[in-house]
């Protein structure tokens, strides 16, 4: 006998579980908060070291009256477009070296937190991060050689570090979640916390640098990730059920789990599917992580010349853009129509606002920038709903380790290349980087709209087979179980 009612089981299953959700958004906001302080501290001082090296002013106050080379012979133009260089290249390499650790870390973490439990999966990614922002920290006070921070990005790597706590983040939510449009909400929820983190500090960030120098910041963020890990342990609960947790897969398992989606025929006609929707998502994700890389520069040198106040100030309208934006965008377009429509029109309101912002020449213009990529912020989101749902529940920690493995190679691949695009084509064209990765967008748009039309009805060899994308497919086919949103076969008539 069923201790709990059938149908009782599925109205729970269909309800999200706000409580959960609201613990993992607070840690998710902590965690953001570090990490949007430290990304432009970062960035800013291995720029203000290297400043220093080639102008010999170990002295100088690096704020926004900081020299602003304008005249092309002028010896410091020169020396300034080598700061840029130089600045770029250490960044290319710090991607490199943690990013390359994390394709194997989070493939594992991902797959086995299936069987381990998601806190598992939040608590050593996060300790990865702060033995990272620990040897920032060192590196700043000691004034130590910048190569040193090589140390900590090898232990971000190895524990999944950035990427591995994103990965946490949307299996956590897809655990509490529904697979329905509430879904696409609770991951959409999840990316623009993240913003609401980057508003609060964005433009702190910058007067924090400039008041007190770069040591106080680091410690900061150090203390605020130190925080984060304390905040999953006490506050998180464990959403993988103990039995699940003795039944450990192999290696070799694992890694099936993870690449199943897109090469196992048990997944039949929807490998396709997977394949075009990860297509699209890979580049929005290339273009998103080289863009946040080459902003800083475009930002910190000719024609506008910003400090850390004005660039604090436009990554909290950006992020402030995006939050009040994008769930309502998400909200007010699922009343008409389904998750691969929306991802169409944001693609392509995306490549509008690249072209916008490779064009700009004055800050108005640099600022313009915000109204279209905060409409058109919902497009990853819905992206990685409608992958979750094509995916068994018992598989969304495998669905996000894949996708997390696209995050690294695709983040990766990005800055490396929009970075050398960016280092070719600044003296002709320093908008370059956003026109090419507009183009990208428009490609990345053009296939989900391959995906619609694919999705709307397919059939294997031996049952008909419906893919349900969004609630609107359970209208038109009501022979669709409640409770059911992946893909199932439909007897046929004969």
């Amino acid at each position: 006998m069923e201790s709990t009612p059938l149908l009782e089981r599925r109205d729970e299953d269909d309800k999200s579980k706000l409580g959960n959700l609201l613990k993992a958004n607070v840690v998710f906001l902590v965690f953001h908060l570090a990490v949007n302080i430290r990304n432009p501290l970062v960035t800013q001082y291995v720029y203000k070291r290297y400043y220093d090296e080639e102008f010999d002013n170990s002295t100088s106050t690096f704020n926004q009256t900081s020299t602003c080379y304008v005249n092309e012979s002028d010896p410091g133009y020169l020396l300034q477009e080598r700061v840029q260089e130089k600045t770029s290249d250490f960044q290319t390499i710090l991607t490199a070296i943690g990013s390359s650790l994390a394709v194997i870390s989070c493939m594992f973490l991902g797959a086995y937190s299936d069987y381990l439990g998601r806190r598992f999966l939040f608590i050593v990614p996060l300790i990865g991060e702060c033995i990272r922002y620990a040897s920032v920290t060192v590196v700043i006070y000691w004034n130590l050689d910048l190569r040193y921070m090589y140390i900590g990005e090898v232990f971000e790597g190895i524990t999944g570090g950035y990427n591995g706590v994103i990965l946490a983040s949307y299996a956590y939510t897809a655990d509490n979640t529904p697979p329905k449009n509430s879904r696409t909400i609770g991951i959409a929820v999840i990316d623009f916390t993240t913003y609401l983190a980057a508003a609060a500090s964005s433009a702190s960030t910058g007067y924090f640098i400039k008041d007190t120098g770069f040591l106080y910041p680091s410690v900061t963020t150090l203390s605020i990730m130190l925080l984060s890990v304390l905040f999953v342990i006490v506050l998180l609960p464990e959403t993988i059920e103990r039995e699940r947790r003795s039944q450990y897969p192999s290696p070799v398992k694992a890694v099936k789990n993870v690449f199943g989606f897109y090469f196992s025929r048990d997944f039949g006609p929807k490998r396709g599917l997977f394949w075009l929707i990860l297509a699209s998502y890979f580049l929005s994700m290339f273009c998103g992580a080289g863009v946040s890389v080459v902003q800083y520069l475009f930002q910190l040198n000719l024609p506008f010349c910003w400090g850390p106040e004005l660039i604090g100030y436009f990554n909290m309208a950006m992020c402030l853009g995006m939050q009040l934006l994008g769930i309502p965008v998400i909200k007010l377009f699922h009343l008409c129509t389904s998750d691969p429509v929306i991802g169409i029109i944001t693609a392509f309101i995306q490549a509008g606002a690249y072209v916008l912002i490779g064009l700009a020449t004055t800050d108005f213009m640099l600022f313009s920038f915000v109204v279209p990529n905060g409409v058109a912020s919902p497009f990853q989101p819905t992206v990685r709903a409608i992958m979750s749902r094509l995916a068994p529940a018992e598989m969304q920690g495998s669905l996000f380790a894949g996708i997390g493995l696209v995050n690294i190679i695709s983040g990766t691949i990005g800055m490396t290349t929009l970075n050398e695009i960016y280092n070719s084509s600044v003296e002709m064209l320093r908008g370059f980087a956003f026109f090419a990765c507009a183009g990208f967008e428009v490609l990345s748009g053009l296939i989900v709209l391959v995906f619609l039309c694919v999705s709307r009805r397919m059939v294997d060899t031996d049952a008909s087979t419906v893919v349900v994308i969004n609630e609107e497919d359970r209208k038109t086919h009501p022979n669709i179980s409640q409770g059911t949103l992946i893909s199932e076969p439909t007897t046929q008539p004969h």
